[in-house]
């Protein structure tokens, strides 16, 4: 690639913290409420276990294959032909992952702050923001995300601080009141969404100390885990499952709750331009990725001619595809996990096994 970008290990954590944290504050403790009801903290803790464990998986394979993303060494591994036909899974998932992202963040917004404002209006005022953020490249984006996600984490913080006083842990129990089933139903649910961090499989080969690849993940995944813990435990011990299943943005919802006397409340305007910041620069992440994936695999010399083209699909079909937010739901709790899951866990174990079975190394 023409461009020799490199990221540092602290960019590298935050920006995976920032991707994690935008789609908790969107789109998963509403869902895993749903799906794991009182037990949805438990569905949390092990899919954060299996996270950690995938982690190892693409850490190995970054040092296998020195220099290499998982479009790289797909086709190091499998041949040019067959490489290509499985690498291109990978920032396909990337953008379409960049497009639930935005539709999520603008239904919300639409929803919420601007009722009158068009969808479309604030997709595009969105992608504008990632399109330039993904020119600009990488390192500006991991710098972005160096001031945000430590901002974004200390506020989560202080939130829950706010909150102790009014969570009734008695709203958590019974434990396990059905079994161990809903817990382990909500686990692959939550899995998929803190799984997008595979991306990591592209930090690798620009991080300054690419050996520090598990290590940031797993730093991220932990703080990000920390954050949706606490978050879930808050919901539920405030609100009760039965009314959280049934809101439309639980943090939303807890900012709200939020105050202190009467000189300190509409906390939401806060979260809203954390979360914002949050969504655009984990969105330019997952463009970047595809923008990168799909030039390592037509030949380009540098991904930035592909940026706007990618733009405007990840538009396209996030303007098409969900018509209100029940979709968009409906698409998140049921079709999009087994998605994930495949491309995220069974692609790269895939290609795990095929470098030990062929003794493939770069």
């Amino acid at each position: 690639m023409r461009e020799k970008e490199v990221i540092s290990t602290n960019q590298f954590i935050w920006m995976l913290f920032c991707i994690i944290t935008s789609f908790t504050g969107l789109h998963v403790i509403r869902l895993v409420i749903f799906q794991a009801r009182r037990d949805a903290w438990l569905s949390v803790i092990l899919a954060w276990v299996l996270d950690v464990l995938l982690a190892v998986v693409y850490a190995y394979m970054g040092i296998r294959f020195p220099g290499q993303n998982m479009i790289q060494y797909s086709m190091t591994i499998l041949g040019k032909r067959l490489g290509k036909i499985i690498g291109i899974s990978f920032p396909i998932f990337f953008l379409l992952v960049s497009s639930i992202l935005q539709r999520g963040l603008s239904i919300i917004l639409n929803t919420v702050f601007f009722p009158k404002t068009p969808v479309a209006l604030i997709l595009i005022s969105s992608y504008l923001v990632v399109s330039y953020a993904v020119l600009k490249g990488i390192e500006s984006i991991g710098r972005v995300c160096e001031i945000l996600g430590p901002f974004f984490l200390f506020s989560c913080i202080v939130l829950f601080l706010f909150f102790i006083p009014d969570v009734k842990i008695d709203r958590l129990k019974p434990q396990l009141e059905a079994g161990l089933y809903p817990a382990l139903t909500g686990t692959p649910l939550i899995l998929s969404f803190i799984g997008i961090c595979i991306i990591m499989g592209m930090y690798i080969p620009i991080c300054n100390h690419p050996e520090n690849g598990f290590t940031a993940k797993f730093t991220a995944v932990s703080l990000g885990t920390f954050v949706i813990l606490s978050l879930v435990i808050s919901t539920i011990g405030i609100f009760s499952y039965p009314q959280a299943k049934n809101m439309i943005n639980v943090s939303l919802e807890l900012t709200r709750f939020v105050h202190l006397g009467d000189f300190f409340e509409r906390v939401e305007a806060i979260w809203l331009m954390i979360i914002i910041g949050a969504a655009i620069t984990a969105s330019a992440s997952m463009i970047w990725a595809f923008s990168v994936g799909i030039s390592q695999i037509v030949g380009l010399n540098t991904y930035k001619p592909l940026v706007l083209p990618a733009i405007l699909v990840s538009f396209v079909i996030g303007i098409t595809s969900f018509k209100n937010s029940l979709d968009l739901v409906n698409f998140s709790l049921y079709s999009y996990p087994l998605m994930a899951i495949l491309v995220e866990t069974g692609l790269e174990m895939f290609l795990f096994f095929a470098a030990l079975i062929l003794k493939k190394k770069g």
